[in-house]
């Protein structure tokens, strides 16, 4: 029976139920960028992330893995706050050649069929490393995208949106959720793109001092350029965690993952940048906008298990 229940129902009954047991400590969030790859594991179980996203009031957590089927741990874990992506790093090894394995799309459709996932992503695209915008998997993925309606959480590293700007034209119906802001680019690369793409929202994750940094200071402090960027375009802008550590030691394998260990401090720095803002913009950003862009409460929303 509730697993017939509405989105909506299952995330306004957490909240109920969090407000009756005690007031909490932080304010509704939701995490848009989360994972729980097979190195996580190694060091948490899904379980205890999942008491963590639940003792610091995330009502809603999106979650991609590696391998993929992980992210449903924390799904199974979550207690209908959690919803997966899939990713295209599916099985063991592939996370640097994905795009050259002829089975990825294949996997993603009947993934998304199954209706275990309400997305795809996080899908990496480096300039001048790979994949190329034109390459095969990476067309067949976002098909499947247009096919499902679903949405795309894709990282693009690279020193202009315009790099980005002939996939988010080519799949205007696609929804994306751009990693990081782009990473390393600033509010003069990312209004271009956002002017040219309505269907292309924000992920603020990781534009912190440890990851992509330059954003905002350690106590929250915004330049007045992020400031007025943000504010302009409250309605397009999410955030999250992206609990990976060590944050400049790419493709570990050699040891396990210790980003869980540091959620507190990175889930922390997104709540000190949005103290600063306007209440009704830190609303959007910290929850209202997610909820409308994964149809949390729409009719044909993913079911929140």
């Amino acid at each position: 029976m509730l697993a017939r229940l509405s989105p909506l129902v299952l995330l306004l009954s957490s909240l109920l139920t969090a407000c009756a047991t005690s007031k909490p400590a932080w304010p509704p969030f939701a995490d848009v960028h989360l994972h729980y790859n097979w190195d996580h594991a190694e060091t948490i179980s899904a379980e205890e992330a999942a008491d963590m996203l639940r003792e610091r009031n995330v009502v809603l957590g999106v979650v991609s893995s590696v391998p993929s089927a992980f992210a449903r741990k924390l799904v199974a874990a979550g207690g209908g706050r959690i919803m997966a992506l899939w990713s295209p790093y599916y099985r063991a090894g592939n996370r640097h050649d994905w795009f050259f394995d002829p089975e990825v799309v294949e996997q993603a459709r009947a993934a998304l069929a199954s209706g275990d996932y309400a997305g795809l992503g996080e899908m990496h695209l480096t300039a001048g490393l790979g994949p190329r915008r034109d390459n095969p998997v990476v067309q067949g993925l976002l098909k499947l995208a247009q096919e499902f309606r679903v949405p795309v959480l894709i990282h693009t590293d690279a020193s202009s949106h315009r790099y980005f700007l002939p996939l988010c034209r080519q799949y205007a119906d696609v929804r994306f959720l751009w990693a990081h802001a782009g990473g390393i680019l600033g509010p003069d690369e990312l209004e271009p793109l956002l002017g040219a793409c309505p269907n292309v929202w924000l992920d603020f994750a990781a534009r912190d001092p440890w990851h992509y940094g330059g954003f905002a200071d350690e106590d929250g402090t915004l330049s007045p350029a992020w400031r007025d960027f943000i504010i302009r375009h409250a309605d397009r802008i999410m955030t999250g965690t992206d609990p990976v550590w060590n944050a400049h030691q790419v493709y570990k394998w050699d040891e396990a993952d210790q980003g869980w260990q540091h959620y507190d401090r990175m889930f922390t720095y997104q709540h000190r940048w949005l103290a600063k803002l306007p209440p009704d913009v830190a609303e959007r950003i910290r929850l209202g906008n997610a909820l409308r862009f994964f149809g949390v409460g729409a009719a044909r929303a993913p079911r929140l298990q």
